[in-house]
């Protein structure tokens, strides 16, 4: 099948019109008798041609007769076994027949353009519309059939996908609720959204790559259910406000749960997260994680063992799984008691050139402001930023000295670290150094063993004679009284080289630099040994 409309020459065109008229001819028979059933045949073989035209109408033709065919019951299985032999064989033949039509649609998706993807979408969720209208309860397993082809298909295009979340699934509470679950069938091979009613799905197959990236991208956009969606197999709604509750459940209530849509929702993440997600993806699922999946899920500590992993996975990763990890913290009552220890294990000399410096410093900021931290560990954090910033760039350098000035702000028990004094020879009256006289152990991974708090900021001494004026300048302020308030942190985050360069060519000199007042005559003076080379 091949529903691109394509053009050709003046003989192709005449054909492709003959083919059309041809399927509206045979559409007409089957839809006015069933005598000419048969035909549907003829038309399915013109879907499956190679001419554009005639195929696409063709598809569209038998879409109306299929759902003509269910609104008349002629699809349905018998539900006795007296029913009329003939008519049984005809409804197998019809159900055969229909198979196909859907499986040549599922084909089509991974077509190689994306309208003719999405038109075949189209046509095969109206199909299962009509399907659930007659048999009474969503048609879930021809769902998640094109749940399946849709997010398996390597050639998926993102049109196809756009389609799906925001056309359908964010628009229908019950498309919404079996996605999820397809997602999580597909993924998961021991979960089973119908257990006790002897159905159960096994994946025999490994989960492709197209998988995992497709189904991250639709996840991202299906949107969380709001009140007072619409139902996509609308009569099965209103068949359910007829019956009794047992009934209703059964046959699609649950659309209309929001705790089976928590539910649901929850176990589709759980399962894609199960995954082998690529790097790139797993990423991106760390930076959202704590907005977009967290405050939705039924139980958000089922998330504790994949962040977890993440935040001790180091590097960039740790970084980026401090959010989820803190959320779970501090709103789900997680206990995570080597949580600092890892933190502090982050602050390395990689950390001011990676691409999330800024996002770990303003998380830095929210951890280390409780005034119930103990001062040691304050002081460690203090003391690690202090070191770092003798190694670091000038754009790392000035946001840790701000970190620094901000935590004796706030947590006044560390100004010891700034007002320790020097031991003096009583002979000599000059200063004893020895290379003992710091206690803090950089290379200990514990605060608490650190010593931070028996040592002292000397660093910001050094950085007060840093080779860039404007650290030098920031460092001082350490000599003076307290009494500023303290810095605005996304003040100091976004600063590179590009932006202290711009900054310093467009300041306006206070005086004017001192110039030659005699211009050379020259490269080189008289008498030079390379004057005269050069002259030679």
């Amino acid at each position: 099948m091949s529903l691109k409309r394509k053009h050709g020459g003046a003989k192709n065109e005449e054909e492709s019109r003959t083919l059309v008229a041809r399927v509206h001819a045979l559409e007409q028979n089957v839809l006015s008798s069933h005598q000419h059933l048969n035909d549907i045949v003829e038309i399915q073989d013109i879907a499956a041609s190679d001419d554009g035209e005639a195929a696409f109408t063709a598809a569209t033709a038998l879409g109306r007769i299929y759902a003509a065919l269910w609104a008349k019951g002629l699809l349905q299985r018998a539900k006795t076994d007296t029913a009329d032999a003939a008519a049984q064989q005809v409804g197998d033949w019809l159900r055969d027949q229909y198979r196909k039509y859907t499986a040549q649609l599922r084909a089509q998706l991974a077509h190689s353009e994306a309208p003719v993807q999405v038109a075949a979408l189209r046509l095969l969720l109206q199909m299962l519309d009509k399907e659930g209208a007659a048999l009474g309860a969503f048609p879930s397993e021809g769902f998640q059939e094109v749940v399946a082809a849709v997010l398996g298909g390597a050639r998926s295009s993102e049109h196809l996908l756009r389609a799906l979340a925001e056309s359908y699934v964010n628009s229908y509470d019950d498309l919404r609720l079996h996605f999820y679950r397809s997602v999580a069938r597909l993924a998961s091979p021991d979960y089973d959204p119908f257990a006790g009613r002897g159905r159960r799905h096994v994946r025999g197959e490994p989960v492709s790559p197209a998988f995992v990236q497709n189904a991250h991208v639709v996840l991202g956009q299906v949107r969380v259910r709001e009140a007072g969606a619409a139902l996509w197999v609308a009569q099965v709604a209103s068949q359910n406000k007829s019956q009794g509750p047992s009934q209703s459940k059964s046959q699609g209530g649950a659309a209309l749960s929001a705790a089976a849509h928590t539910r649901a929702f929850s176990e589709a993440w759980l399962a894609f997260l199960r995954l082998p997600l690529t790097p790139d993806i797993f990423k991106q699922v760390l930076l959202t994680i704590h907005k977009r999946v967290i405050p939705h899920m039924g139980d958000a500590k089922q998330l504790m063992d994949f962040l977890s992993s993440a935040y001790e996975a180091g590097g960039a990763v740790s970084l980026l799984a401090l959010n989820g990890l803190f959320t779970l913290i501090s709103e789900h009552n997680l206990n995570y008691p080597q949580f600092y220890e890892k933190l502090y294990a982050l602050l390395d000399r990689n950390l001011f050139h990676v691409k999330y410096r800024a996002r770990f410093f303003r998380l830095l900021e929210v951890f280390l402001a409780s005034s119930h931290l103990p001062a040691y560990l304050i002081a460690a954090f203090a003391k690690r930023l202090a070191r770092l910033a003798l190694f670091a760039p000038p754009a790392g350098a000035v946001t840790a000295v701000a970190m620094v000035y901000n935590l004796l702000k706030q947590h006044p028990s560390c100004m010891v670290l700034i007002h320790r004094m020097p031991e003096y020879d009583a002979a000599t009256g000059e200063e004893i150094v020895s290379s003992d006289d710091d206690p803090y152990d950089a290379a200990e991974p514990s605060p608490a063993k650190s010593c931070a708090l028996q040592s002292s900021l000397w660093e910001l001494e050094t950085l007060q004679h840093h080779y860039y004026p404007n650290i030098a300048t920031l460092a001082r302020i350490f000599n003076e009284p307290f009494h500023k308030p303290q810095f605005q942190l996304e003040d100091f985050l976004d600063h590179t080289y590009a932006t202290f360069f711009d900054s310093d060519t467009l300041r306006k000199p206070k005086k004017a630099p001192a110039l030659a007042t005699q211009p050379p005559a020259g490269l080189t003076r008289a008498g030079d040994a390379l004057g005269d080379f050069m002259a030679f």
